[in-house]
């Protein structure tokens, strides 16, 4: 059986009629975080993985700020739509959320994750960077 390329992130075991795909990213998006898409500039918009980018940035940002509620609603969120995601947004959250985020471990940011993140995303982020356990 061949592997999906977002294996990495397990959104080949859902039904295809289910997957997300970057229009129902955004609008989920912008229905539970308009502050986040107010975030994604002219340059950006259109391209999935800057756009996934912008979202990483706010939860880095709040996590910096010690804002523990808003990353464990934002990782809540991530969480939600992994498993959903078709091929193009299952990648770019692993690429553009996952592993970039996973590059700065900082204490700030660890401790966010070590106490508001799901054990998914907390799981994902340790395969990428071993310093966040």
């Amino acid at each position: 059986m061949a592997r999906s390329e977002n294996h990495f992130i397990g959104c080949s075991q859902v039904p295809e009629q289910r997957k997300l795909d970057r229009e129902a990213f955004l609008e989920l998006l912008a229905d539970q975080f308009p502050e986040v898409v107010a975030t994604i500039d002219e340059i950006s918009t259109g391209l999935l993985h800057l756009e996934v980018a912008a979202f990483r940035r706010c939860v880095e940002n709040a996590a910096d700020s010690s804002r523990l509620w808003d990353v464990q609603r934002y990782l809540k969120f991530v969480d939600d739509i992994v498993p959903r995601a078709d091929d193009e947004l299952g990648n770019a959250i692993g690429v553009s959320f996952i592993e970039d985020f996973a590059l700065e471990c900082n204490d700030a940011r660890r401790n966010a994750i070590r106490e508001r993140a799901p054990k998914r995303i907390r799981e994902m982020i340790v395969v990428v960077n071993s310093q966040w356990r």
